[in-house]
């Protein structure tokens, strides 16, 4: 007589799911962030002055960059150029000021 085998044993499906952890997305799903050097950043506005916003172009002037490259880097650019431009706001005047003009009149 032969000897039998006896088949392999298996895990329920319920005991393996408990035991999975959920995968973690953390910041490696994002590609890393180079830094753009002083020397890009010169070349972008130079490339922006003769080009405009044909970023295709821009990016060909930059060689080390990618299109996509050049437009986030050109709305950071532009957001940052808003928010800092200078506001001229008017000046108002003392209060002594205005109880002179009040008086005036």
């Amino acid at each position: 007589m032969g000897k039998h085998r006896l088949p392999p044993l298996r895990r329920k499906k319920n005991s393996q799911q408990k035991r999975r952890m959920p995968p973690l997305y953390t910041a490696a799903a994002r590609p890393p962030q180079e830094c753009w050097s002083i020397r890009k950043r010169v070349n972008f506005r130079i490339a922006l002055g003769r080009f405009g916003q044909d970023w295709p172009r821009v990016a060909q002037f930059i060689s080390t960059k990618s299109t996509g490259q050049i437009c986030v880097y050109a709305e950071e650019y532009f957001l940052k150029r808003h928010t800092h431009s200078p506001v001229k706001k008017k000046r108002m005047g003392s209060v002594s000021t205005l109880k002179q003009l009040q008086l005036k009149n």
